[in-house]
């Protein structure tokens, strides 16, 4: 048995990371149990927060306590970049009984006494340093050199930030490892609710979904001007109206979903540009599995959820033509992040086709239990690979 410790990821503008790691802990309990243990721990403001909601994908309840460390280099990182190591904190996996630590955002040292696995999301800070203030651009890009210089394992989510990793920090070849999530849903459950999750937030029969957060490099404007694009062409009519979800906060621009859905008014396409707010993750997956088409425009991904979710639910993709796109999802249809007249194209084409019809619940089912399996294996060779060669 693998003790492995977690703190809380994301929280915050990046809802994405608490996905995450909901459900990594999620695939662990139900797919590695004897063999993997997760003890997640939470400090006294966060178990405020979450709640007992991660409880259930655990063998016991999170543990609170003061020593957890939180995200960020902040003082603790400082002190374990003096010091070697996060000696409180290290104090408190190894009274745990925890075998290996997984960190994310983080620094416990380079001289921590217990392993590590470092997860690197993305390097997009490197692919677009135009979208990052200078100051948030060297905290993040601080962070990375610590964690691919140092003693520890870096978790990769794909062959296309694989690359990245090596070119941009050397340091980490021969440290790291790929190992793609998948989600863990049930497609009989979720199907099972589309019509109701349809109707709640009181859609049409078609429509097209794009349920990313509102971040500058998701490249909600491009949908915008497509939209505008066909309604030049007067046929905005032949299109089903693109739902959308998410946050709206972009702490890099704190204008721009107010700008987009101004944009949208001002080219008269409002009507196919409806976002939902923030809505339950569980009406986001049913939406998933009842929408035409999965849109995602984005500049730049690490591995797309929203992407993963159609594959679980058979959905349509009209992606964004990048690396990650293509490895993630390659019998999706593509478009040049740059380009709206060609999605304009794609869109008309989709909206203008018979609604596709999806393989049965019990093909769908396989396949994702596939990539459950498929995930479970490479987390379980990751965690014995980095335990055994710490000894």
């Amino acid at each position: 048995m693998i003790t492995v410790g977690f703190t809380l990821i994301g929280r915050g503008s990046w809802s994405g990371g608490e996905s995450y790691l909901r459900n990594m802990l999620s695939v662990i309990a139900s797919e590695l149990g004897g063999r993997v243990q997760a003890k997640l721990f939470l400090t006294p403001e966060q178990r405020s927060t979450v709640g007992a909601s991660f409880d259930h994908m655990l063998a016991a309840p999170a543990i609170v306590d003061e020593r957890v460390i939180g995200a960020g280099l902040g003082k603790r990182g400082l002190i374990a970049l003096a010091g070697g190591s996060d000696r409180a904190f290290a104090d408190l996996m190894v009274a745990h009984a925890v075998d290996l630590v997984f960190e994310v955002a983080q620094w416990l040292g380079n001289r921590f006494p217990l392993p590590v696995i470092s997860w690197i999301p993305d390097f997009q800070h490197r692919r677009l340093p135009h979208l990052f203030p200078r100051r948030a651009w060297w905290r993040r890009e601080l962070g990375f050199r610590l964690q691919t210089s140092g003693n520890r394992t870096i978790m990769l989510s794909s062959e296309d930030a694989l690359a990245d990793c090596g070119t941009f920090y050397p340091a980490s070849r021969g440290k790291t490892a790929v190992v793609r999530f998948a989600i863990d849903v049930d497609p009989g459950a979720v199907m099972a609710r589309t019509e109701a999750a349809r109707r709640a937030h009181d859609l049409p029969e078609r429509f097209f979904f794009l349920p990313n957060q509102f971040w500058i490099h998701k490249n909600h404007g491009l949908v915008v001007d497509s939209l505008r694009h066909i309604d030049r062409l007067g046929a905005l009519g032949s299109v089903p109206p693109i739902v959308l979800t998410g946050r709206t906060t972009d702490p890099r621009d704190p204008t721009l979903f107010k700008r987009l859905m101004g944009l949208a008014q001002t080219y008269r396409v409002e009507s196919h540009f409806r976002h939902l707010g923030l809505i339950p993750y569980d009406d986001v997956v049913a939406l998933m599995g009842a929408t035409d088409c999965l849109i995602n425009p984005s500049h730049f991904e690490g591995w797309s959820t929203t992407v993963e979710e159609a594959k679980s639910l058979g959905a349509p993709m009209l992606l964004s033509d990048i690396r990650l796109h293509r490895e993630q999802a390659p019998d999706a249809l593509f478009f040049p992040p740059d380009n709206a007249e060609i999605l304009a194209q794609r869109l008309l084409e989709i909206g203008r086709q018979p609604t596709v019809v999806r393989d049965s619940v019990t093909v769908l089912q396989g396949r994702q239990q596939v990539r459950r399996r498929g995930y479970a294996a490479a987390l379980l060779a990751l965690f014995e690979k980095t335990k055994t060669a710490a000894r």
